[in-house]
């Protein structure tokens, strides 16, 4: 049994990498990629572990990109060139771009006369990546709002008042970044970027011409119908697939380790594109 999309507490998962890796191994996983939002710096500690278990670590990070109407996240896997180097650059600078939109939201509600620090956000947030959801929570807390939709509706959505547009780079960029470090593209959860199937068909085509790996077909987001039909995707544009529960932590009990669609475990076979060890 293998798990491709796991998150520490690097990111917004609950256990620290060396944690992470030793539950693992508990559960009977022979082969796990850390792949926490926008950073790799849990990967040396869960490589490690990983060493000192005896398990096949596959390093790897989470990363959004520009598209609409849903989300489009993008695994990188298998980098050889970490934690330094040109994936570490373009995600340096998605870390930079998300702070300067928090102060550029603190700005506007301090001129409202709110008083909120990027501080007391980060403890807010308690490890987990700082956004909007946590100035949600502080807006809620001081009674301005009575729960997320409407503090989003009121404050934080577009055209609100304290609303700054989130900066998302580009696909094409992404992939490049993952390959100067000679690690493979992997579109994630494909399910959540809400389009149809017949849109996913094209838009497939075009991202493997600007040079998308793979698929995330068996993911604990998707049925076993849609894995299959994610599996006939990939093999139409000549794309291997991968797997993963995406654990985060006890918070999310739907998202167990080693475990894909409907509960299935998944298999060895998916580390195919991966070589070996």
């Amino acid at each position: 049994m293998i798990d491709l999309h796991t998150h520490s507490n690097a990111s917004d998962g609950e256990l620290s990498p060396s944690e992470l890796v030793k539950l693992a191994g508990e559960t009977g996983i022979t082969a796990l990629a850390l792949t926490d939002h926008d950073t790799m710096s849990g990967l040396s500690e869960a490589e490690k572990t990983a060493k000192n278990l005896g398990m096949r670590f596959i390093p790897g990070v989470e990363t959004e990109v520009d598209f609409e109407p849903g989300e489009f996240h993008i695994l990188g896997l298998n980098m050889k060139k970490y934690p330094d180097g040109p994936l570490e650059d373009f995600l340096e600078e998605i870390r930079r771009r998300r702070v300067s939109r928090n102060q550029e939201m603190i700005a506007l509600m301090k001129a409202e006369g709110l008083e909120i620090t990027l501080d007391k956000l980060d403890k807010i947030a308690g490890g987990e990546i700082t956004g909007r959801m946590h100035f949600a929570r502080w807006l809620i807390n001081r009674g301005d709002a009575k729960n997320v939709p409407d503090c989003f509706e009121k404050w934080l959505g577009p055209g609100c008042p304290f609303y700054v547009p989130k900066h998302r780079p580009m696909l094409e960029d992404a992939i490049r970044a993952i390959h100067a470090s000679e690690g493979k593209a992997v579109i994630a959860h494909p399910m959540s970027l809400w389009i149809s199937w017949g849109r996913l068909g094209t838009y497939m085509s075009v991202w493997k011409e600007q040079g998308l790996d793979g698929i995330e077909a068996r993911h604990s987001g998707a049925s076993r119908r849609e894995a299959v039909r994610l599996k006939e995707l990939a093999d139409k544009n000549d794309m291997f697939i991968t797997g993963g529960s995406d654990f985060h932590g006890s918070g999310r009990p739907d998202r167990r380790l080693g475990y894909g669609p409907s509960g299935i475990p998944l298999e060895d076979n998916l580390l195919s594109a991966f070589g070996d060890a």
